[in-house]
């Protein structure tokens, strides 16, 4: 069986690229809970630094690429899986890697984020208690090189201004829309009747994407994001988007878990400086 696995990974590895990537431009924005036709240009409430943000969800086979190369290099995090069937793990070759990688803490993200900053030759962001460059995503506590131009979690606010067409959707009225691209569910966000037997995830860019060129932003998998509230001094890690298992209203539907705990309908996305 680990044989099986390490060709599995070789295979991914020797046709795996570079990630596709989609720039936001900086300015003013709304972010919150008011959807529709309004002139959200005129009521701006944050803003942002222009910043580059991958065009899907990270697929099972970036994740499993890129954690290979990282394991030779120093790294510990979480193996993930190819997206799921319900709460099951996917076969790994199933659909060639392209779900969501799913069953990852939002740790293992971070860690993830600064492994494939490494590989590309950027500067890892996320600092652990020495100053130096996370490597292990069983350590919950870090902080940002603000110097750093590689890859990370993206903000709340960043999350829901990309997932709303930034600029463009303002510029051609989507930005007022309740899921990414569209007011109708069906188009853009994969949100499975529960009843179906094989209710699970589905391949990256198997809908419509917004007003950015971005898919999946509203369905298939929940999002981390660097955004927390603290309960009971826990800090409570933020996922937005939706999922095949949790249909949101709108894009302003997030939840919380803490760093510690995989889900198998939740995945992430990263972004870096312009």
């Amino acid at each position: 069986m680990k044989n099986k696995l390490l060709c599995l990974l070789s295979a991914f590895s020797a046709a795996t690229q570079s990630p596709e990537e989609v720039v936001v431009a900086g300015g003013r924005y709304y972010a919150g809970n008011v959807f529709g036709q309004h002139d959200y240009a005129s009521h701006a409430n944050i803003t942002l630094n222009a910043f580059r943000i991958m065009r899907t969800e990270v697929t099972y086979r970036l994740y499993t690429d890129v954690h290979e190369w990282a394991l030779e290099h120093g790294y510990a995090f979480g193996v993930g899986c190819n997206g799921a069937a319900y709460e099951d793990c996917r076969p790994a070759d199933t659909d060639n890697g392209a779900h969501p990688v799913t069953s990852i803490e939002w740790s293992d993200a971070v860690i993830f984020a600064n492994a494939l900053s490494e590989k590309a030759g950027l500067r890892p962001v996320y600092l652990n208690k020495k100053g130096i460059p996370a490597r292990d995503s069983s350590r919950y506590e870090f902080t940002q090189d603000a110097r750093a131009n590689g890859y990370r979690l993206p903000t709340a606010e960043e999350w829901q201004v990309a997932a709303r067409g930034g600029k463009a959707g303002l510029g051609n009225d989507a930005y007022g829309f309740r899921f990414a691209g569209s007011d109708n569910a069906k188009d853009v966000a994969w949100f499975p009747d529960f009843n179906d037997p094989n209710v699970g995830t589905a391949r990256v860019k198997s809908l419509q994407p917004n007003a950015l060129g971005l898919y999946d932003m509203s369905g298939n998998v929940s999002e981390w994001v660097d955004a927390f509230d603290t309960l009971s001094g826990v800090k409570l890690y933020y996922f937005c988007g939706g999922s095949f298992l949790l249909h949101t209203r709108s894009l302003a539907g997030c939840d919380t878990h803490s760093a510690g705990y995989a889900l198998p309908d939740t995945g992430f996305r990263l972004v870096r400086k312009f």
